[in-house]
């Protein structure tokens, strides 16, 4: 089993510690899920989001870069500014969704999910000419969530930190607590010199960051966080509410929402299509996007607190007898005090306002189709 550098944090706050893609994580802690979720919503919370991969990536040829496995642009964009992005295989079909920062002409930092990690970096280095640099194991990642995630962070590293806009990245010496220039981020200083990220990204539907820090450094950053003075209390939070915030965000997870059987058109991501570059697999998207004949996702409100599961078949009310779809995510939403989905259903039903039933464990939810996020922030 592997465990991140926080794991004894978490076993010393009494965390209910589960496998996750065989890493070792807390589900949630003695304060349970709904505090914790309501906590990121309403003050501030921490993650430990230090399974996730993390590799430095450096293009050898324009022609076949990092850029030409990906849906999204990494070209045209300011060092510093992070995207997110999906990574299709031949088929159109999304291997892993990315968050990818520019760190200069041909250099980038990118962010794999867990279980994706090895899956990833062996596509990325058969499928492109780049030079790959696997992090992963130098790095830890706390995020930083809520409304007053940037009163937190600047507790410990400084006003400087909220120059930081949202999706936007600086490396960071967490020594000194300097901003340093992007080339300094290598593996040697990472496992040498304290250097890591701090970015202005998250998974929650809320303002924050990540920080992603050198190993050795993560636990006392940890405690650091926990035991700051800014007027309320800051809570450790696992991965139940990560779970239930990143669901009422609309956020798709990997390997549930999608595990290489959808399209990003599909997962009605088609915005971080950038039809300007070739990628593998756009062929096949444009292709949906002229025949128009896919499934598409959507979000379900359902009127009661039962949450409809993973699996779960959907009907319209208006014709019962017949399935159109089955949900992907479900649970319940504790910022709403009701269940809520994500959904895969035929394009005659994939929008706003239709009436649906979903058969859940035999029992039958009554719903109706909504836009997603599921909640709104500004």
């Amino acid at each position: 089993m592997n465990r991140t550098a926080l794991n004894a944090k978490h076993a010393g706050r009494e965390g209910k510690l589960v496998d996750f893609h065989g890493w070792e994580m807390p589900l949630h802690y003695k304060t349970g899920i709904m505090k914790e979720h309501l906590a990121v919503r309403l003050s501030v919370g921490l993650f430990d989001v230090s399974h996730m991969g993390d590799f430095i990536i450096i293009d050898r040829s324009e022609s076949k870069g990092f850029q030409s496995l990906l849906t999204n642009d990494i070209v045209n964009i300011p060092p510093g500014k992070c995207v997110y992005t999906h990574m299709p295989d031949d088929d159109a079909r999304i291997i892993d969704d990315l968050i990818v920062t520019k760190l200069g002409e041909g250099k980038y930092f990118c962010v794999p999910n867990a279980s994706m990690i090895d899956t990833d970096g062996k596509w990325m280095k058969d499928n492109s000419d780049i030079d790959l640099i696997d992090v992963s194991g130098d790095l830890s990642c706390i995020a930083v969530q809520g409304p007053k995630a940037r009163l937190l962070a600047a507790k410990l590293f400084g006003d400087q930190l909220n120059s930081i806009g949202k999706f936007e990245a600086k490396a960071f010496d967490y020594a000194s607590k300097n901003f340093v220039a992007f080339s300094v981020l290598t593996k040697d200083n990472i496992q040498n010199n304290n250097i890591g990220l701090v970015s202005g990204t998250g998974y929650t539907g809320e303002d924050g960051f990540e920080l992603i820090i050198p190993n050795r450094l993560a636990p006392s950053i940890w405690d650091a966080l926990l035991s700051a003075d800014i007027g309320s209390e800051v809570l450790p939070i696992g991965l139940g509410a990560r779970d239930t915030l990143r669901l009422e965000a609309g956020f798709l997870l990997s390997g549930q929402d999608f595990s290489r059987d959808r399209t990003t058109i599909e997962t009605n991501c088609a915005w971080v299509i950038k039809w300007d570059h070739d990628f593998k697999g756009k062929a096949v998207l444009q292709r949906m996007k002229e025949e128009k004949t896919h499934q598409k996702m959507i979000g379900i409100s359902l009127e009661g607190r039962a949450p409809a599961r993973n699996g779960s078949s959907v009907r319209p009310a208006e014709s019962p007898q017949e399935a159109v779809g089955s949900v992907s995510s479900g649970n319940f939403a504790p910022s709403l005090g009701k269940g809520i989905a994500l959904a895969y259903l035929d394009r005659k039903y994939a929008k706003p306002g239709i009436k649906v039933i979903l058969d859940s464990h035999g029992r039958q939810l009554e719903g109706i189709t909504v836009k997603t996020p599921f909640i709104s922030k500004t």
